[in-house]
């Protein structure tokens, strides 16, 4: 007996010894693999215009494609000297080597190394080199840096153009001395003289403020902050007449809790020197509240973000229970069961003030939240520190919540920056359950299966008004052709089930797709004899249906009205608002809109939506408004990383678009990517900014007209004074000499800055006579006249009406780029 006892406590002991061991096991499994991001080890480079740091550049761990990054420009005077500093963070710089390249990177017009660095009190390295080589004036040049450490290399990247006749070191110190003096309790009334207020336009927001806000508003009202880091300003756009600048600082207030928030002010400054002063044109200014773990930001039935944007991105589970919000480049999740708040991923340090964390060139794009709490997110952009520091790409990332871990699935990289990223990853990504992962990018429509990094090519050359996405981002369509006037298929695609189907038009008709609404597919159809064009040259695509069909193809609701024609649908918040016309001979006027409710709300309208308050201390801020929901306060977590077992990178090449591309700068940042080089420039004009080509020229900029201009006729090809209207006729005639672009649409007033560039412009004249515009002032124009092979005048009133009534047809070229 007691030995069968003692046989049992021996089988007792070992199975609690077994349960130990395997938990124990288990346990580190789980744990020994969490572990945090790493810290940042890349060193910050900025350029020197006297004794001020400005154009802040973070380095990059992989090769870029010089043509797209463009986010700062660094002026160079006539001695061609430049200055540079480093701030080396405990790495040992072992060399700098600089390199000038042609603005789309093709050429390498100079290489050389920078030597004797001068080391500054504050552990900063400074140089001062001087280029070997000339450049041309007014045209911008890549400046890229190699720095070499015993830790790695990095390149830096900037822009370079030399101009005469620059005010860059007034801009810069207005700009440092506007921003601080905003900050001081007393001695800031003079900053009113620069603004232009208006008691009519409500700035009741520090997160979107103008030229035209009050003074109160601009030396932050009641908030009382302090400078936690100073900015550096980042010269954006400089030329003879105007400078803009960016600058980004920190500020902290504390509340009325005592806990100290952390603001990120983004402020853009336009201005003009007119040798007395610097007098500002425009000014913008974005205060963003950076949320903490160290914050409690939810209160009953509402988590309170603070001083933000109204565009809260967000997204539930199908429940309504778990709600996933984005702020400031940083991910949280909020469990109303629970009453948890998670701060799921962010590049941020707590506790640390260091610049690199803070580096504002990523986003992040929500897929899917579950019920059980995981999230499945793309993160996209720069990536600031960890395993990928210094690349530009999408990172796919599913985070589990019952570990509180972040796992890394995918990562595709890049070689545009950000501000392109971000144009293509913002309008469609997604992530199927299966592992495949969907993105645009060049055009194409990519499926890449994650876990062998393969990819195929789903449809090529997509213009973006002819693919659509819906709300999830599970469905998407597009018109076969790319032709919104000519479509007979439309393809909708499931990328749950990665299954396609098509939705054919029946003889003698045309359909458009117009988008989603509760994940249905909405599309018009025309009859061929309603598609005509209108006396201003467009397509009237007069339809006389709308369908609204789900994925399993039924069409769920349709509408239509005898004598009726649908000229467009406009969606809005729960509604399709169709623009309608009635026949008149061979034309159609425009009567009363109709309109298709929807009905049909989900779970995370019902339960979640965003709300505006007005405070006296932060003025309006937003919140996340919910029913349910605790009154404790909340448990606040931060999520870990996973380690990465293995290599998760696909260094996919990407095919570029095919056709030309115009890019607009305004307001400091990349404004829009256009097809229509009269759309950009248009633009442009409205936001004040800058148009560049796909080889980094300017083909536009907004104040920045000569008063007159002539052309020699001896330097115009005669394929230009041939003046023929036909663009491909042109493109050929030119062989190669240039790049047709054409401006039909402009103003004569726009296009002017051509000729005064020294760019001749064809036109149709009055009686639909071809011209060239040869030069102008400020009364005449100077027409060619290819007929006669002579010049003719006429004025500048005369002009704009003749050149109007034909059409405003405007064709010009922009010359070669050359060293």
């Amino acid at each position: 007996m007691k030995k069968r006892i003692a046989r049992i406590l021996v089988l007792i002991l070992v199975f609690l010894l077994g349960v130990a061991g395997f938990s124990g096991l288990m346990n580190s499994q789980n744990t020994d693999n969490k572990t945090d991001l790493q810290t940042a080890v890349i060193p910050c480079m900025a350029m020197k215009i006297g004794n001020t740091e400005v154009n802040r550049m973070y380095g990059y761990a992989q090769d870029m494609d010089e043509s797209y990054m463009r986010d700062t420009l660094t002026p160079v005077g006539t001695d061609k000297t430049l200055a540079v500093s480093i701030t080396p963070y405990g790495r040992k710089i072992e060399s700098l080597v600089y390199e000038i390249r042609t603005a789309d990177g093709s050429k390498v017009v100079e290489n050389n190394k920078i030597k004797n660095f001068q080391e500054e009190a504050d552990g900063k390295l400074t140089a001062e080199f001087t280029l070997q080589k000339s450049i041309l004036m007014n045209q911008e040049y890549s400046l890229s840096f190699t720095l070499n450490t015993e830790a790695g290399s990095w390149t830096y990247y900037t822009r370079l153009i030399q101009r005469a006749g620059l005010s860059t070191d007034k801009y810069i110190d207005f700009v440092n001395s506007f921003y601080t003096k905003s900050l001081m309790q007393e001695d800031n009334g003079d900053l009113r003289t620069y603004l232009e207020t208006d008691s009519s336009i409500s700035n009741n927001s520090f997160n979107d403020l103008d030229i035209h806000a009050s003074l109160e508003m601009v030396t932050w009202g009641s908030l009382a902050p302090e400078l936690s880091r100073p900015g550096i300003p980042s010269i954006k756009e400089i030329n003879e007449n105007t400078g803009s600048v960016s600058i980004t600082y920190y500020i902290t207030a504390e509340n009325e809790n005592g806990e100290v928030e952390r603001y990120q002010v983004d402020e853009f400054y336009r201005m003009r020197y007119d040798q007395t002063r610097v007098r500002l044109l425009d000014f913008q200014r974005s205060a963003k509240e950076v949320l903490t773990t160290e914050q409690n930001i939810v209160s009953e039935g509402q988590l309170n973000l603070g001083v933000t944007g109204k565009d809260i991105q967000y997204l539930s589970d199908s429940a309504g229970k778990i709600v996933a919000f984005v702020q400031q480049g940083d991910l949280w999740s909020y469990n109303l069961e629970t009453n948890k708040l998670t701060r799921v991923f962010s590049f941020r340090d707590v506790g640390s003030n260091d610049e690199r964390n803070d580096y504002s060139q990523h986003d992040i794009d929500l897929v899917r939240v579950s019920k059980n709490g995981d999230i499945d997110f793309v993160l996209y952009g720069y990536m600031n520190r960890g395993e990928h520091e210094g690349c530009v790409g999408a990172a796919v990332y599913h985070y589990s919540s019952e570990q509180n871990v972040i796992e890394e699935k995918f990562f595709l990289s890049s070689s545009k920056s950000f501000e392109f990223l971000q144009q293509e990853i913002q309008d469609f990504s997604y992530i199927s359950k299966d592992g495949h992962f969907y993105v645009l990018l060049g055009g194409q429509l990519y499926d890449i299966q994650m876990e062998d990094k393969s990819y195929t090519v789903m449809q090529k050359d997509i213009d973006k008004e002819c693919f659509k996405v819906s709300e999830n981002q599970r469905y998407a369509a597009w018109m076969e052709g790319m032709d919104k006037n000519n479509t007979t298929v439309i393809t909708l695609l499931d990328m749950e089930k990665n299954m396609k189907q098509e939705i054919k038009a029946e003889d003698g008709t045309k359909i458009r797709l117009f988008g989603f609404i509760n994940n249905d597919v909405v599309y018009g159809v025309a009859k061929d004899g309603d598609i005509k064009q209108n006396s201003a040259g467009e397509t009237d695509f007069a339809m006389t249906e709308i369908r609204i069909q789900n994925s399993k193809g039924e069409v769920k609701k349709t509408y239509q009205q005898d004598g009726y024609y649908i000229m467009d649908v406009i969606f809005q918040d729960n509604l399709l608002e169709l623009e309608r016309a009635q026949k008149q001979g061979d034309t159609y006027q425009k009567v009363s809109n109709g309109q298709i409710l929807n009905n049909v709300k989900d779970k995370q309208d019902e339960t979640f939506s965003v709300v505006m308050l007005s405070t006296v201390r932060q003025a309006a801020v937003m919140g996340l408004q919910f029913t349910g929901g605790s009154s404790q306060e909340p448990l606040i977590m931060e999520a870990k990383f996973t380690e990465l077992s293995e290599d998760d990178v696909l260094d996919m090449k990407n095919e570029t678009k095919v056709g030309e591309e115009y890019y607009v700068y305004a307001m400091g940042k990349l404004w829009g990517i256009y097809e229509s080089a009269a759309e950009a420039v248009k633009a442009a004009d409205e936001q004040a900014g800058v148009v560049l080509n796909s080889s980094q020229q300017y083909l536009w900029e907004r104040r920045n007209t000569a008063a007159k201009a002539s052309i020699a006729l001896e330097d115009i090809p005669d394929a230009v004074k041939n003046a023929p209207l036909d663009v491909s006729q042109l493109k050929d005639d030119l062989k190669g000499e240039g790049t047709v672009v054409n401006l039909t649409g402009c103003t004569l007033e726009q296009v002017l800055y051509e000729v005064g560039v020294q760019r001749p412009v064809i036109v149709k004249s009055k009686d639909g006579q071809a011209r060239v515009i040869v030069g102008f002032d400020s009364y005449n124009t100077t027409l060619y006249n290819p007929q006669t092979q002579e010049t003719e005048l006429m004025g500048l009133q005369d002009s704009t009406k003749a050149f109007e009534e034909n059409g405003n047809v405007f064709i010009c070229y922009v010359e070669n780029i050359g060293e």
